[in-house]
């Protein structure tokens, strides 16, 4: 095939059930005439390679690879060396993706030519390469934001990539077995790039017990290291637009990454990300960069009391003055957010376009909630009520001692 726009890797091991349904998916793509499909078989003991022939009569484009057995990402990276086209993706064997997905995405990177990866909102699906229906839960994505990679892959299942930027980083790390792409959008990251949103349901994610992600704990230990690795080694300027020798400005950024690790919404889970040791070290960075920075102080009292931890709560407001201390207790508990930009704005590419498949509910933004979610929701607003209660208990007592100090010094004046 000559000068293709999209080459999709399709990575199969005992996938003969499902290989013959996802290749024909693809050819279903409104721009199926300008893809170049590389299956790599991975060793498998099944008729992969039967299949790939038969569907090759009549579409050339689909590359055949057979390999000994290997990791998901060396298949991708064999691939990446194959490819042609001017963007790489990855299509899982068990997932769905919308007819005008490739499409969609392939526009947004055309018209975004600082991006360097897309990616749209996706459902979780409990049957393989099934679109997804009213009963699915939608997993909805926000721009892109640098911070991202130190807490959750954005990506979704199918990653877009501009094929000369993936391959400038060096591919995926193949010593990864389940989350190599969450790595590589982290070196992404800390190479400057960007990320376009796509916002529309193009993707159905199967949730195979029995898959790399879900099958075992390798995918928690994997995104853990990950995780713990970027957190470790980002410079705060990689995140956010700040002077790093202007010491208000790094406190500032600091406070805001301890915002996002306590209210950020990770798109599949139902609250807010609550991640209070992460937040409390960035609040501990941001006092030392600029001691006494009034938004961290707030919000390290904020995030103690909300838990309970009144002890540590109080013990941040020990060496402060005391009508510091007080104005921080007597206000809202709400984190106080600083005015800092990221570092790189993520775009929006919107467009309109027959929604195929997929309920308008869905499009439109509903997201089916769990009852047990809701209930923890309720359990949360009354933990923090109680917190609220002693909160004003403290007050009325702090209150009390000084009407009678303040009594005690008028009638030492009046003597």
């Amino acid at each position: 095939m000559r000068d293709p726009l999209v080459s999709v890797v399709v990575s199969t091991y005992r996938g003969e059930r499902l290989l013959r349904g996802c290749l024909e998916m693809l050819l279903r793509q409104s721009i199926s005439d300008r893809l170049e499909i590389i299956v790599i078989d991975s060793g498998s003991p099944e008729n992969e390679r039967g299949i790939v022939q038969d569907m090759q009569k009549e579409h050339p484009n689909i590359v055949y690879e057979r390999t000994p057995r290997e990791t998901l990402y060396s298949a991708w990276n064999r691939a990446l060396r194959l490819s042609t086209g001017i963007y790489f993706a990855n299509v899982n064997t068990d997932d769905w993706i919308r007819e005008d997905a490739l499409e969609l995405f392939a526009k947004a990177l055309d018209r975004e030519p600082h991006a360097d990866v897309a990616f749209a909102h996706w459902a979780s699906t409990d049957t393989a390469q099934r679109a997804p229906t009213e009963g699915d839960l939608v997993n909805f994505h926000a721009p892109y934001h640098p911070a991202l990679p130190l807490f959750y892959c954005y990506s979704g299942s199918t990653q877009f990539w501009r094929t000369s930027t993936l391959s400038q980083l060096g591919g995926f790390d193949d010593s990864f077995s389940a989350c190599g792409d969450a790595e590589a959008l982290y070196r992404l990251m800390r190479a400057g790039g960007n990320a376009v949103l796509v916002p529309h349901v193009l993707e159905g994610l199967f949730q195979n017990p029995k898959g790399i992600s879900l099958g075992s704990d390798v995918a928690l230990r994997e995104v853990a290291e990950i995780t713990a690795r970027a957190r470790r080694e980002t410079p705060l300027t990689a995140l956010f637009a700040i002077d790093p020798e202007d010491a208000l400005a790094v406190a500032a950024g600091w406070t805001a990454l301890g915002n996002m690790a306590m209210q950020l919404r990770i798109p599949w889970l139902d609250d807010r990300l609550n991640d209070r040791s992460f937040a409390h070290e960035c609040y501990r960075r941001a006092l030392t960069a600029a001691p006494n920075y009034p938004p961290a102080l707030h919000n390290r009292y904020s995030v103690y009391f909300e838990a309970g931890e009144f002890g540590p709560a109080e013990s941040c407001l020990a060496a402060l003055p005391p009508t510091t201390a007080a104005r921080i207790r007597g206000a809202d508990l709400g984190l106080v957010q600083p005015h800092v930009e990221p570092a790189r704005q993520g775009p929006v590419y919107e467009h309109s376009s027959g929604v195929g498949p997929v309920p308008n509910s869905i499009l439109s933004g509903t997201r089916p909630r769990r009852i047990d979610a809701i209930a923890a929701e309720l359990a949360g607003a009354k933990e923090y009520i109680a917190s609220l209660e002693w909160h004003l208990a403290r007050e009325k007592d702090e209150a009390a001692k000084l009407r009678e100090a303040l009594t005690e010094v008028r009638g030492t004046n009046r003597s």
